[in-house]
């Protein structure tokens, strides 16, 4: 039972700016792309570790941070719908003539809709002083710059990586416990959990049209009660004007109306 749950809340949820105050619930809450795994869990975070521009040196840092995110808990790697790409770039600059070496690199977390998630960069630098005219630069001074440069971004980009992977994983237990909880109209308890995530999570903003749209969903699940609660004393009219207050975003709308029309005729046709 709680399985079916969580899967039917996470096919509702859906990870896009929508402002609830002009869209239903249905259309802030759709399928997560991923299956749901097994006890009901949060799916893991899909992650692609792609090169930049495909050179040789890309790869070999795209290798490494693969390698670390391999056994990170919550973390899939895989280039089939992802929820993030790790794009390593890596830029080569030297001179023949001065004999500078530099390597620049950076890796970029982003979302597939092209949130950064972090972002780090590395420089190294070296110079071949013992450059003669025509030579070639000392093939062991480029290669350790380049090793030094693949080092240094796989080693900073892991921490920034994990810290995301849990904000996500956070932001995605506490929407799918406020999507139980939103199912059986407890809004409070729905609001207070999203109301936890902070502006560091790449959903914020979805999560803030969430809470708006729970806020509508509670105070038309007030007014319906109110409503209905007039209509057992006969005071069909106040019931009418209660229901009518109801938005028409509202999963109790189509409730509403026909509470309406049903009251409608109460009062047309008295016992």
């Amino acid at each position: 039972m709680l399985l079916h749950t969580r899967e039917k809340t996470l096919r509702k949820f859906r990870f896009a700016l929508v402002p609830a105050c002009l869209a239903s619930l249905s259309a802030v809450l759709v399928s997560f792309a991923s299956l749901l795994p097994a006890f009901g869990n949060a799916p893991p975070v899909r992650i692609a570790v792609v090169p930049a521009g495909g050179s040789g040196i890309e790869q070999e840092a795209v290798d490494r941070i693969s390698s670390q995110l391999q056994d990170m808990k919550d973390v899939v790697i895989s280039t089939v719908n992802p929820d993030w790409y790790v794009v390593c770039n890596i830029q080569e600059n030297t001179n023949q003539m001065s004999g500078q070496i530099r390597y620049n690199g950076t890796v970029t977390v982003k979302t597939t809709d092209g949130q950064v998630v972090s972002n780090i960069a590395v420089q190294k630098y070296n110079q071949d002083f013992s450059l003669s005219p025509g030579a070639p630069l000392n093939k062991k001074l480029v290669d350790g710059a380049a090793r030094d440069v693949i080092g240094g971004m796989s080693e900073r980009a892991i921490i920034p990586l994990q810290q995301a992977v849990q904000t996500e994983m956070d932001t995605r237990e506490h929407v799918i416990n406020a999507g139980q909880d939103a199912d059986g109209d407890k809004y409070d308890e729905a609001i207070g959990l999203l109301a936890q995530v902070t502006p560091d999570s790449t959903h914020f903003k979805q999560v803030r049209g969430m809470i708006m749209q729970f806020q509508i969903e509670k105070h038309c699940l007030e007014l319906c009660n109110s409503a209905q609660s007039k209509a057992k004393q006969g005071r069909y009219a106040e019931a009418i004007s209660l229901m009518r207050q109801v938005d028409k975003h509202s999963k109790r709308y189509k409730f509403a109306q026909g509470k309406i029309g049903a009251y409608r005729q109460a009062i047309s046709h008295p016992h």
